[in-house]
């Protein structure tokens, strides 16, 4: 009778910290949803033209590849970018299929932007293009420390 009674006790707590481990978010959620509200802010502060803001996204050392299809860039620098907003350019993207992996106090998060870009020439460029790119944390913000964007171009069946 008692050994029934000490076997029903524990499978009974077991139950219970299961539901209970069940209930509890999952690890790293919180800082995923944290990541995906960054993206989604960098590129509001993009499209607002507010590139003050646009640039406490990026650690000063950012490097990567951007939407020109240029070599790679080094540091960030707001000044050039808003010398190229200032003669022109644009690039009026809507963010899709975000995925976000969170890795301690690293991220890399992966998405399509479809839009268009303006050039300074005028010339206007429709597309999809894919993004990535890796934060970490610093000062309590996931800064942009790599990004890479080029066009999506899916292979044609034959």
């Amino acid at each position: 009778m008692f050994r029934f009674l000490a076997r029903t006790r524990t499978l009974s707590i077991g139950v219970v910290l299961l539901a209970a481990a069940a209930a509890m978010p999952a690890p790293g959620r919180g800082q995923q949803a944290e990541v995906e509200a960054a993206v989604r802010e960098t590129l509001a502060a993009w499209k607002a033209g507010d590139f003050e803001a646009f640039a406490t996204f990026y650690h000063p050392d950012a490097r990567g590849f951007f939407l020109d299809g240029g070599a790679l860039l080094r540091g960030f620098n707001v000044a050039a970018l808003q010398a190229a907003y200032n003669t022109g350019f644009r690039a009026e993207l809507e963010l899709r299929e975000l995925d976000v992996a969170v890795f301690g106090s690293s991220a890399i998060s992966a998405a399509l932007l479809d839009g268009t870009l303006t050039l300074p020439s005028g010339d206007v460029i429709d597309g999809t293009w894919r993004y990535t790119e890796t934060r970490v944390t610093r000062d309590g913000r996931w800064q942009i420390v790599q990004y890479h964007f080029s066009r999506f171009e899916p292979l044609q069946g034959g």
